[in-house]
Formats: C-alpha cells, sequence, structure tokens
C-alpha cells in the first residue's frame, strides 16, 4: 500500500452573503486528493498544518463554489459559513463529473480533524466512513485489498465470514458497470429487435399490396417469357431496396441526434463526443439490407407463382 486517506462524511449548509447551498462535507487528510486523483484549478489542498491545527478551511467543488458566488475562479481567501462556523476558501478543484462515490463537483472538504471535533461526530473518536487505499501497482491491488481485510478483521475482532465492512476495488467497480452495461445492451437490443421486426412485416405488407396492385404486369411478363426466378429476383430486389433506404435515412438520423447531443454536451461542459463508426455505419446498413431480404421472400415467392393467365385476366 503506497497511500491511505479515511474519510467521515456528513451533510451541511454552507452560506456565503445570504447564498446557500446544501452539500456533502468530507473530513479528509492530505492523502485523500492524490488517492482520488483530484486537481486544485485554484488554491491549495489540505495539508498537516491544517491537520494539526484544527484549522478551518475548506477546499470546494466547482459546482458548490458556483452555488455559493455565481462562479468557480477568484474564490481563495473568501470565508464561508458550514453550519453557521466561519471557514476560509484555500481551494477550487478541477471538475470531474460523477464519480462511483457520488458528485465529487458539488462537494466540500475540510480536513479531517476539524470534522472530528467540530462538524461529523462518531461515537468512537477513531470511527470513519470510508477508506481509500492506493496500491503500489496495480498487480498488487489483490494482495492489498485482502490484506486491508485481514488488519481490519483483526483489529474489529470479527470472524471470518461475518466482516461488519466491505472492500472493494476498482475491478468490482468494473464488473459491476460491465454487468449494468450488459444488462443496457441486452435492453435495447430486444426494442431494436422489436422495431426491426415491426418494419420487417411494414415492407412485407407493402410489397404484398404491390404485388396485388401489379399482377397484369407480372402476368404480362411471364407471358413474354419471364421465368420464374426473374420475377422472384425482381421483387426481393425491390424490398432490399426498400429497406434499404429506410436504413439509410435511420443513419443519417442518428447521425444527426449524435452531432446535437454533442453540441449540448460541449455547451454545458461535459466532456461527452457520441461518434459513429464506420463498422456500425456498416453493421446497420447491412442489417436493413438483410431485413427487407427476408420480409421480402413471401411476395416475391407469391408473385412468381401467378399464373400468367390468371394474372392477364385479374382486373
Amino acid at each position: 500500500m503506497e497511500l491511505v486517506a479515511p474519510v467521515i462524511q456528513g451533510g451541511g449548509i454552507l452560506a456565503f452573503a445570504g447564498e446557500n447551498t446544501t452539500t456533502t462535507i468530507s473530513g479528509v487528510t492530505p492523502a485523500y486528493f492524490p488517492v482520488r486523483n483530484m486537481e486544485l484549478a485554484e488554491g491549495e489542498p489540505i495539508n498537516e498544518e491544517h491537520i494539526l491545527g484544527r484549522m478551518s478551511v475548506v477546499v470546494l467543488g466547482p459546482e458548490t463554489a458556483i452555488a455559493l458566488f455565481g462562479h468557480a475562479d477568484g474564490v481563495v481567501g473568501e470565508t464561508i459559513r458550514i453550519e453557521g462556523q466561519p471557514f476560509r476558501v484555500i481551494g477550487v478543484l478541477v471538475a470531474k463529473g460523477g464519480g462511483a462515490f457520488g458528485g465529487e463537483d458539488d462537494s466540500a472538504y475540510i480536513p479531517f480533524t476539524t470534522a472530528q471535533a467540530r462538524l461529523i461526530k462518531r461515537s468512537a473518536r477513531d470511527e470513519v466512513d470510508v477508506i481509500f487505499i492506493q496500491a503500489v501497482t496495480a498487480e498488487a491491488v489483490p494482495q492489498a485489498a485482502e490484506e486491508v481485510s485481514n488488519i481490519i478483521r483483526d483489529r474489529h475482532r470479527t470472524p471470518i465470514g461475518y466482516d461488519d465492512f466491505t472492500v472493494f476495488t476498482q475491478q468490482d467497480f468494473l464488473s459491476t458497470f460491465r454487468t449494468i452495461t450488459g444488462v443496457l445492451t441486452i435492453f435495447l437490443g430486444g426494442i431494436a429487435g422489436i422495431s426491426a421486426l415491426v418494419g420487417g412485416i411494414g415492407i412485407m405488407n407493402i410489397m404484398l399490396v404491390s404485388v396485388t396492385e401489379r399482377t397484369r404486369e407480372i402476368g404480362l411478363r411471364k407471358a413474354l417469357g419471364a421465368r420464374k426466378r426473374d420475377i422472384l429476383l425482381q421483387f426481393l430486389t425491390e424490398s432490399s431496396l426498400l429497406s434499404l433506404i429506410g436504413g439509410i435515412i435511420g443513419i443519417i438520423f442518428g447521425w444527426f441526434i449524435a452531432f446535437v447531443v454533442g453540441r449540448v454536451a460541449i455547451a454545458t461542459g461535459n466532456n461527452f463526443v457520441p461518434v459513429v463508426g464506420t463498422d456500425a455505419i456498416l453493421l446497420s446498413t447491412s442489417f436493413s439490407a438483410v431485413i427487407g431480404l427476408f420480409f421480402g421472400i413471401y411476395p416475391a415467392s407469391r408473385a412468381a407463382n401467378l399464373e400468367p393467365v390468371e394474372a392477364l385476366r385479374y382486373e
């Protein structure tokens, strides 16, 4: 283990010049910021001097700073009140967006000892809510997690299998995210499958109507020497082209939506850029053509099986 950062957390009201906001208040140590890969847009992080002196200083998340001051820059040195107590702002974090432990941009960080003594009281002096640990290397994470579990079991005097704590690694979070992503993929795939089925049935109905309306044309072509496979190929080509054109329109519409979403994300300051890949375009184009071909088989077969004499007599 390279760095260890205990944290105690609670909620509270922050106020400045008539403006107030409710946010998460975390009591942290200097190791917290490197462990959580947090960078400061301005000011300085909490250091050992602040911890030892139980100083009334605070580092704000950018959203919290905007809620209090209307902007996230030039606020270092200002004094705000947390639960009625004065705290001097010493830093503002760089925006990161949402995280596994909630939104880090809407938060406030004060020295661990200050939180213990004045704001976030716990039944035991050494009680903490979360401990963040940074391993020496990525390969050492499983070993570090096992060592941490053994140390806490020993200190809590809990038997094996009755842990009163939970250890999460980044791999656990990634596995959870993969599971959620997999479920969403299946869900969206089901919706796409239903859409494809409905679209295919629509194409089949259109082609059946087309066969009915062009019965005399089919009879005339067969009377002039058109073979069964010629008629079959004609209607299969028409249904495939109909589906392919619809797929191309859908691709253009999807690209336009992705473009609009990207512009909205940029305008709102979010680092989100939708990308419509070439593989997705080729897959959707091919799939739409296959759908048209599949659902066009029955109408094409019906047209190809018409008897020339009966078709010519059709009104």
